[in-house]
């Protein structure tokens, strides 16, 4: 599912589009293709929009882990102080 993710990292936002590989309650993998800006530890804010359903979801995380693969960048993060309900998974992942 390719699903529009935007975080901010310190005072630049920074938007892009990404794969939605897993999500649960604690956190989530997205799949980036190309390099990304980012690093581990980076605190983000995280935003998930679902265009079909006309959802929007945003939270506070934590950038856990970045890997560069060559062509693509896959980013672990954890969601900070929140957690993802069933109904806001539900939404993400339909």
């Amino acid at each position: 599912m390719k699903t529009h993710r935007s975080w901010q990292r310190g005072s630049t936002p920074l938007s892009v589009l990404v794969n939605l590989r897993v999500v649960s309650a604690q956190g989530a993998c997205v799949l980036r293709q190309g390099s990304l800006d980012v690093k581990e530890d980076d605190t983000v804010i995280f935003e998930a929009r679902n265009y079909d359903a006309g959802s929007k979801l945003t939270l506070r995380s934590k950038l856990r882990w970045v890997r560069n693969t060559g062509f693509n960048t896959d980013v672990g993060l954890s969601f900070v102080n929140a957690s993802l309900s069933q109904d806001a998974h539900t939404r993400l992942v339909a």
